[in-house]
Formats: C-alpha cells, sequence, structure tokens
C-alpha cells in the first residue's frame, strides 16, 4: 500500500492528477517523491508537499491522508485498483475516471465525476456544483459508472448524464439533471427548481417534497413499475436500503416536452 500524507495546508492548489494506484504501483517512496506535482501556476514535485511511505502488499490501493479543500483533480483518470483519501478534496475529484473505486472521507468541491466513466465514486460528505457533468465543450458528461453521496449536491448535478448512476442521498441543487440523455440520478431530499430543465431521455427520483418542478413536465399517475423494482435492489447492492425502501409507489412525470423529451421525474405520490 502506498501512502501520501500532506505535510500542511498548502497556500495554492495542488493538482494530483495522474496520482493513481495503477501509475504509482510498483514505486519506491523516493521515485513517488520525485513525480512532477502541479502547484497553482507552476510546477515543483509531489515531496513538496506530500510525505510517502510504501509497505508491503495490496499495491493497487492508495491512501491519501490529511488531505484538504485545495487539492484538485483527485483520482483523475483512475482505472483500477482502490484510492482513499481522509478528508475533504477541492475540484473534480474523479475526473474521466473508468474503474476503480474512489472513496472520499470528506466532502469534495465542484466538478466532481466529471466525464466519468466507470468505476465507483463514493463521497461521504457534500458536493459542489455540477457533479457529474461534461469536459468544457463536450455534449455529454457523465457515461457511465456510480456516484454516492453521503450528503448534498450543488446545483446541475448530472447536467447532461449519459449513462450511469448518481444517488445523493441529501438534497440536490437547482438544474438537477438538466439536458440529461440517459442514466439514473435518485435524490433522497428534495431538487431544486428547473430539475430535469431540457432532458431528453433519463430517470430522476426524488424522494422528500416539497418540489417545483416545470411546466413541461406532464403527470402520468402514481405507479409501482418494475424498473422501479430494479433500482431498489440496485440501491440495496450499494448499502442504501433505506433509500431502497422509499423507492415504491411513485408519481411519474414526463418530460421536458419543450425539446420532445422522453425521460420521466418520479416523485413521492
Amino acid at each position: 500500500m502506498i501512502r501520501l500524507t500532506l505535510r500542511a495546508r498548502p497556500p495554492v492548489r495542488l493538482s494530483l492528477h495522474g496520482f493513481t494506484p495503477e501509475r504509482l504501483a510498483g514505486l519506491a517512496a523516493p521515485a513517488i517523491e520525485r513525480e512532477a506535482l502541479r502547484q497553482g501556476n507552476r510546477l515543483g514535485v509531489l515531496g513538496d508537499w506530500f510525505g510517502v511511505d510504501v509497505t508491503a502488499g495490496a499495491d493497487d490501493r492508495l491512501l491519501i491522508s490529511g488531505a484538504d479543500d485545495r487539492i484538485d483533480d483527485v483520482g483523475a483518470g483512475m482505472t483500477r485498483g482502490e484510492l482513499v483519501v481522509e478528508g475533504d478534496v477541492g475540484a473534480r475529484a474523479g475526473l474521466e475516471m473508468r474503474g476503480g473505486r474512489l472513496t472520499v472521507q470528506g466532502s469534495a468541491g465542484a466538478g466532481a465525476a466529471t466525464a466519468m466513466a466507470g468505476g465507483e465514486l463514493r463521497i461521504s460528505g457534500s458536493v459542489g456544483d455540477y457533479l457529474g457533468t461534461a469536459l468544457p465543450g463536450e455534449r455529454q458528461g457523465m457515461r457511465g459508472g456510480v456516484v454516492i453521496v453521503g450528503g448534498n449536491a450543488g446545483a446541475g448535478a448530472g447536467d447532461r448524464l449519459r449513462l450511469g448512476l448518481i444517488v445523493v442521498a441529501g438534497s440536490a441543487g437547482r438544474f438537477c439533471g438538466s439536458r440529461m440523455g440517459a442514466g439514473t440520478i435518485v435524490v433522497g431530499g428534495q431538487i431544486g427548481e428547473g430539475a430535469g430543465a431540457a432532458m431528453k431521455r433519463g430517470t430522476i427520483v426524488t424522494l422528500a417534497g416539497p418540489w417545483t418542478l416545470l411546466p413541461s413536465f406532464a403527470e402520468s399517475g402514481v405507479h409501482g413499475l418494475v424498473v422501479q423494482r430494479l433500482l431498489a435492489r440496485v440501491l440495496v447492492q450499494h448499502g442504501l436500503g433505506g433509500l431502497a425502501e422509499r423507492v415504491g409507489r411513485l408519481r411519474r412525470w414526463q418530460g421536458d416536452l419543450a425539446v420532445g423529451g422522453r425521460g420521466e421525474i418520479l416523485t413521492p405520490p
């Protein structure tokens, strides 16, 4: 196992882009300390800010201790293995992640799971705006994988979502699931205004009220659909039995009809 320990809160933002279990596996501590690290607008080495400890066994496991919200791009490009962060992280956690498991034992900043295509990202606390969104200039956001947030999510969660599952145990801000093309978003609490704006397909589930939906969503009754039972099973598989129990009979709203969308928002009856 490899442990990176932050020595002090940095005065500038640090980018851990590329510091993944598969890339560091097999390297000795001195070699890891010499790896290039972006520090604000200059380039230094990892050893400038982190202590490195390498122990035998589990060379596909990376642990970051004493993390700070000025550390960005944690787990970016990860394809396999396990990365555990003890503390908060900054922006773009899990950026372009394609496999493995990233666990943040704290909160995360904006853009977590941007362009994610696989793997699992778990955040114990809350996340900032635009969870699971697209890269600048891209038309598709998150394209696969599972994201589980224990707290709240900011605005634009699941914007341009194409595939995958996003679960927010708390509440989500404005424009949750905007411009969705497919995929599923489950919110244990409330959703803000503008949910599902311009969505074409996909499913948004909110399990608490009150809520205010756009007038371009049409009610289609209260249902206990097969897809809801399948979703409940998936939630149980990920240790979210409490949410699964609430995915029973839900009211279905179809839209966004303003763009000819065939997505749906499911709310309590």
